[in-house]
């Protein structure tokens, strides 16, 4: 790393460690990711469907609902580095019981427990520390070198996640090698260790002396009230807001997408890894597509683009279903699980489009709102999980489909940001009942 890139030593070493530790978590959520390893492992521990939808309902509430009352604490947290690093090795370490309990007695009912406690204590890890993450991130590094880190995040985790990937497909390729416990064994031990090397990293990170802050600006219940009146007056975000919100409804199957496809032609448990990899590959390209998308064509775009990529990805699975060989089933499954890890990249046109929307002062707030309103779409999952007993896999998937697609043609009902952006900066010649960026009082 360049010296002048750095105004400081402090920034200098909290750029490489932050770094590191954003590699290795990326690496390590290759294992922990909710639409392969962790549904089959379920399913094969005697988890019911609805044990495998409430996983993914966990794994999405518990990183939101923290954001939204964390952010009236940051005042009470003496020291944010000390606070991080805490709630890391307290969450993360919750984690280290469940290879023992594999080791020792992998009854279901032991296992199922302990995975749901730790995997209960790593999603709330995950929410409780990103606000204090990033408020420690944005004061300590300066926002010309955001991108630099962001990015050499992003590669650094793509070589790991293809590290971890390389480790599951060898693994699942040979079954009669490493049989049950000892596949899942080597997978949960290798996440655990990836994430201790992840918490040793932030042990190095140092936070700046920080301003004392009476109290915050508003309660949660203030910032609850404000919602229905932004939903009324912003027609941006109240239309963003619907298409996050049909795109977030992909959730409702994305575990069983797995399930489903392991009992076709020419798809077994050795081809697995493959599909490990191939999402994989597709995050990778989903931070190259999806970024470039954004920046060439503006996220406007960009959320459509995603938007039909989601669509893409029950379709092909459908499709894989109908095929009448195993090459054509293998072929339309790969290039779905490809979609599938591009899926991921979604939040880079929604997260752009309402920086952009947005004033200073209502930035804040409308973070909170898409929150609050991603929190009920979060517990469809358990739902859905329930339906599996009444309707057939390929009936879910075409029902999702048919959102997704009304998803798609929504998202060309948002506004250009670049109408939002005159209206902000004070253009008088926007009509009062078109005032797309009022903001709530």
């Amino acid at each position: 790393m360049r010296p002048n890139w750095f105004s400081s030593a402090l920034e200098r070493r909290n750029f490489a460690m932050l770094t590191l530790d954003g590699a290795l978590y990326n690496a390590a959520l290759t294992i922990l990711d909710a639409t392969i390893l962790i549904p089959l492992f379920l399913e094969h521990v005697g988890g019911s469907p609805m044990l495998i939808g409430l996983s993914i309902a966990i794994r999405q509430l518990g990183f939101i609902l923290p954001q939204i009352f964390m952010a009236q604490w940051m005042s009470r947290i003496p020291r944010l580095d000390r606070f991080v690093f805490w709630t890391y090795l307290i969450c993360r370490f919750a984690f280290l019981f469940l290879p023992f309990v594999l080791l020792q007695t992998p009854s279901s009912q032991a296992v199922l427990l302990t995975f749901f406690i730790g995997y209960t204590l790593f999603s709330l890890g995950e929410g409780i520390i990103q606000v204090p993450w990033m408020d420690l991130f944005g004061r300590t590094i300066r926002t010309e070198n955001h991108g630099r880190l962001f990015g050499l995040m992003q590669s650094l985790g793509a070589v790991g996640s293809f590290g971890c990937g390389l480790v599951i497909q060898q693994v699942m390729a040979h079954p009669e090698r490493y049989p049950y416990p000892g596949n899942f064994l080597i997978f949960f031990s290798l996440a655990f260790a990836v994430l201790f090397l992840s918490t040793l990293s932030f042990l190095c990170v140092k936070d700046r002396p920080r301003r004392k802050v009476s109290a915050p600006e508003s309660s949660w219940s203030a910032t609850l009230r404000g919602l229905p009146r932004a939903w009324k007056r912003n027609r941006a975000f109240r239309t963003l807001l619907i298409v996050q919100t049909l795109v977030g409804m992909h959730q409702l199957v994305m575990p069983f997408y797995i399930l489903y496809v392991q009992g076709l032609p020419g798809i077994g448990l050795s081809f697995i890894g493959t599909l490990v990899m191939a999402q994989v590959v597709g995050g990778i390209l989903s931070g190259l597509l999806i970024g470039w998308f954004s920046a060439q064509y503006g996220n406007r775009k960009a959320i459509q683009f995603t938007a039909l990529i989601n669509v893409l990805v029950p379709i092909l699975i459908l499709l894989a279903g109908m095929g009448k060989t195993a090459e054509q089933v293998r072929a339309y499954v790969l290039l779905a699980f490809v979609m599938l890890g591009v899926v991921g990249g979604s939040w880079i046109g929604f997260t752009n489009y309402l920086l952009e929307i947005c004033t200073d002062e209502t930035r804040g707030r409308f973070v909170a709102y898409l929150n609050m309103c991603s929190a009920p779409v979060a517990v469809l999952p358990v739902f859905s999980a329930g339906l599996t007993v009444i309707f057939s896999y390929p009936s879910l998937f075409v029902f999702v489909l048919i959102l997704l697609l009304v998803a798609f043609l929504w998202s060309f009902r948002l506004p250009p940001a670049s109408t939002t952006t005159r209206y902000r900066r004070g253009d008088r010649a926007a009509r009062p009942d078109r005032q797309t960026n009022a903001a709530p009082q």
